[in-house]
């Protein structure tokens, strides 16, 4: 799926493309990232999904694993950005943006009976402030609802927000 980003030094919009990922080209930890993305997406049997800038498209900006949990329930497993999408020198804003509403479209068309349109996350930090300030971030951010625990919700006109935020401009 085609969606825009945000260049942070000249503020303009890049095109870019949400993709499943190959296997051999998810990330790990031994390229700088905080999560395993094969490992984990072989583990659970799900989707591992990719954002890339058509300019770079050999550059993994952000990684999203998609899983259908019990074959019903749809929930992003594990999500990231890029190390050089962070502050300070972050090169690219939106991108987890893009992804969340992109998993939140897919439990749209996945999501099984009362789950059909919800999108669940778990938020799970080794510190209880890194955990509380992430599920700020999620609710402030992403429209997230706190659901139990450590677990958060995306639904309804939420997730709708999202895709026009984040997708449909690309849809002109």
């Amino acid at each position: 799926m085609k969606v825009r980003i945000i260049e942070v030094a000249t503020n303009k919009d890049i095109d870019a493309l949400i993709r499943e990922g190959l296997l051999k080209e998810m990330p790990s930890i031994h390229q700088n990232w905080n999560f395993n993305f094969n490992k984990h997406v072989r583990k659970l049997n799900c989707s591992g999904y990719v954002l890339v800038t058509d300019i770079n498209p050999n550059v993994i900006e952000g990684c999203l694993i998609f899983e259908m949990i019990e074959k019903a329930i749809p929930s992003i497993a594990y999500l990231e950005i890029a190390q050089h999408n962070r502050k300070p020198q972050k090169r690219y804003e939106n991108i987890a943006g893009c992804l969340i509403a992109y998993a939140f479209k897919l439990s749209l068309i996945k999501g099984k009976g009362d789950y059909k349109g919800l999108l669940f996350l778990d938020i799970s930090e080794e510190k209880e402030e890194d955990q509380q300030k992430l599920m700020r971030i999620y609710s402030q951010k992403y429209n997230a609802k706190l659901y139990a625990g450590g677990t958060m919700v995306i639904m309804d006109e939420g997730g709708e927000e999202l895709i026009k935020r984040y997708l449909e401009p690309t849809e002109l």
